[in-house]
């Protein structure tokens, strides 16, 4: 019987998981951050070992290979340092390393060519074909696009209650929800504005551009109340989505799989692009299944909807 793991290694958390060629889960383990881009490559890569250890445990089951999922871009110069890493702690396995998209894709459908869509911080759309990513749309940073991502629509609310604030726009509800989250910034004692534009302006500039993303949800909390402006900006956002996924998908009846924080199930967003395409879209689930998938197919095992099924089934009590 021959062993794999399956690695998904995001900003905030890796995640590994050991698993037999059938899909049966035998070992999940847990570490730090693990994107190179943000953690820095010697953390990421000591967090995706450390979660590695933790996944074989005291099973003693040496993987043949390990299959790392990451954003895009960085498998060049990351799976040899890793396999160099795996090799200097004992586990001498083959490393590949696949693109996030991936693992997010094949976390809800063993389908091999489909389309995912995805909208959290930023936003991009993929076309996966016999299992290899085939097309990208978007995804191409908040400066050049990411349109309906959580930074597009989160930067569209700020400026919108700067605007409110200041008497250049429209009143929104948007800006007593905003200054609800900025209120215990501290503002000037004497200024000739208003004392709430700088308790916006110091949370944004004090901060990376991208962390507008996370005032995203306030936008969809204000459309849902009725409120007009907030109504546009995810009209926008919507907009934006279908254009990059128009850009790629085709009417094949192929699955389109929803992933990201803002396409989850309910949102506006999510039920856009549902309306536009009917009966075809899944939500992601655990990337780790994704990853786990992605290593069983990498080997050359039966990866379909059973070997799935399976992968979700035995790993929910390793999570437990």
């Amino acid at each position: 019987m021959r062993h794999v793991i399956g690695i998904d290694a995001g900003g905030t958390a890796t995640r590994a998981v050991l698993l037999d060629e059938t899909g049966r889960c035998l070992g999940y383990g847990r570490a730090g951050a693990g994107n190179p881009t943000s953690a820095g490559a010697e953390l990421a890569i000591s967090n995706q070992v450390a979660a590695t250890i933790a996944a074989i445990g005291s099973s003693g089951i040496v993987p043949g290979l390990v299959l790392l999922t990451l954003a895009g871009g960085l498998g060049t110069q990351t799976g040899p340092m890793v396999s160099n890493a795996l090799a200097a702690v004992g586990i001498e396995a083959e490393v590949r390393v696949a693109g996030d998209v991936m693992s997010a894709y094949f976390s809800a459908t063993a389908t091999p060519t489909g389309y995912l869509v995805l909208s959290g911080t930023g936003a991009i759309s993929a076309r996966i074909v016999d299992g290899e990513l085939a097309g990208l749309a978007d995804g191409i940073g908040w400066l050049l696009g990411d349109e309906g991502s959580g930074f597009w629509i989160g930067h569209r609310v700020l400026r919108a209650a700067a605007a409110d604030i200041e008497g250049r726009g429209p009143a929104t509800a948007l800006t007593a929800l905003v200054l609800a989250e900025v209120d215990d910034e501290s503002t000037p004692d004497e200024d000739v504005r208003r004392p709430e534009i700088w308790k916006v302006m110091r949370r944004v500039y004090g901060r990376r551009p991208v962390e507008c993303a996370e005032f995203a949800p306030l936008a969809l909390r204000a459309a849902a109340a009725g409120d007009a402006i907030a109504r546009d900006i995810v009209k926008g956002a919507l907009t934006g989505l279908l254009a990059s996924c128009g850009a790629l998908v085709a009417d094949d009846g192929r699955p389109i799989v929803l992933a990201g924080g803002l396409l989850y199930d309910g949102s506006p967003l999510s039920d856009g692009l549902r309306a536009r395409y009917p009966g075809r879209c899944l939500r992601a689930h655990d990337g780790t299944a994704g990853a786990a998938l992605l290593a069983v197919r990498a080997i050359g095992a039966p990866a379909d909807a059973a070997t799935l099924t399976r992968i979700h089934e035995t790993l929910a009590p390793l999570l437990a």
